[in-house]
């Protein structure tokens, strides 16, 4: 397949003649029906991602109600969002299908959507990670059919898709103006993986409020873990022997919070070290109602709040708006929660 010189017009003619399929094809493949072979597709939407062809944009007697999303079936995140946003998309007249994929599956998936007629699609978590030639393969697709094409994850993407996430240097800023508001000087942070990008825009949110403060973060205050009990259990442990002179923790996930928080309560019931017989001050990140009975203090963007800016951002696709990576709309603002 070889690339064509730039025109003033793609047309489907020009798709099917770099494809090697009949114009019929192409019509079929992108009004979703008829039965065409995969091969035949997938060299149909090659044709249509290297031409940058678009269907002509005409208005619709009836518009479509249907909206898509493609999320990973081990993604807790995705699993916790995926209600919000179906019952946020019914009260504006949508319905929501979900489509459960992989990264090495996400076009196969889209594609089956794209077959019925969705306005929209949103790319949920995990799946966000797939190859960047995968992800402008998509997003390819989608515009040459006018679907609204969003990302919604846990934190900042660079592109192609523009992606819906939370505000996690705010949420650490805020976490660490409350701990300093009450004379805690030496605030570590515990768990997330080093390689986390949740994490890393947490520690630039606590770095920058201790700035502010005149006060510089130390890396020997920050301590990665898993997010299993067990591993944050001992995380904190190990955090507060070499650090002894911590009096505040930041927590990556309810997780690490509980597992701090019981940690630090056996400490002092048993008095096995003395670096315990003194209060360290907890605050945690993320949605957990049994935290929130213990009076453990949480900074969050709730997932109704998530869903919510994602038709928001739906609509305004469809209204003609074009979204880029750093568009504000797509930073969600936390706030500390209260129990329900």
């Amino acid at each position: 397949m070889t690339a064509q010189k730039p025109r003033t017009k793609i047309t489907q003619q020009d798709v099917a003649r770099l494809a090697g399929v009949s114009v019929a094809a192409v019509s079929l493949v992108l009004g979703g029906k008829g039965r065409i072979s995969p091969e035949g597709v997938e060299r149909i939407y090659q044709a249509i991602d290297q031409l940058g062809y678009r269907l002509p944009a005409t208005p619709s007697v009836a518009p479509f109600t249907r909206t898509g999303i493609l999320l990973s079936p081990d993604c807790a995140f995705a699993a916790g969002l995926l209600p919000e946003l179906s019952c946020a998309l019914q009260q504006t007249g949508f319905t929501l299908i979900p489509g459960y994929a992989d990264t090495s599956t996400l076009l196969e998936h889209a594609a089956q959507l794209l077959a019925q007629d969705v306005r929209g699609i949103f790319v949920c978590g995990k799946l966000l990670n797939a190859q960047p030639d995968t992800l402008k393969a998509l997003h390819a697709r989608a515009t040459a059919r006018h679907v609204a094409l969003t990302g919604v994850g846990t934190h900042f993407h660079t592109g192609p898709l523009a992606t819906i996430h939370p505000d996690n240097a705010l949420a650490a800023h805020m976490a660490t103006d409350a701990l300093l508001q009450q004379q805690h000087l030496n605030i570590g942070y515990l768990g997330g993986e080093n390689h986390s990008l949740v994490r890393a825009e947490r520690l630039g949110g606590l770095s920058l409020a201790l700035g502010k403060a005149g006060l510089a973060f130390s890396a020997s205050l920050s301590q990665p873990c898993a997010a299993t009990f067990d591993d944050s259990f001992r995380a904190v442990t190990q955090l507060i022997k070499q650090s002894p002179k911590i009096s505040a923790i930041l927590c990556d996930n309810p997780t690490v919070l509980l597992a701090a928080h019981h940690a630090l309560a056996e400490g002092l019931q048993t008095s096995r070290w003395r670096l315990f017989s003194r209060r360290i001050a907890l605050a945690g990140f993320g949605e957990c109602e049994h935290s929130l009975k213990l009076a453990l203090p949480l900074v969050a963007t709730r997932h109704t709040e998530m869903a919510t800016r994602a038709v928001e951002c739906l609509h305004a696709q469809l209204a003609g708006e074009s979204l880029l990576p750093d568009d504000p709309r797509l930073k969600v603002s936390p706030a500390f929660l209260a129990s329900a």
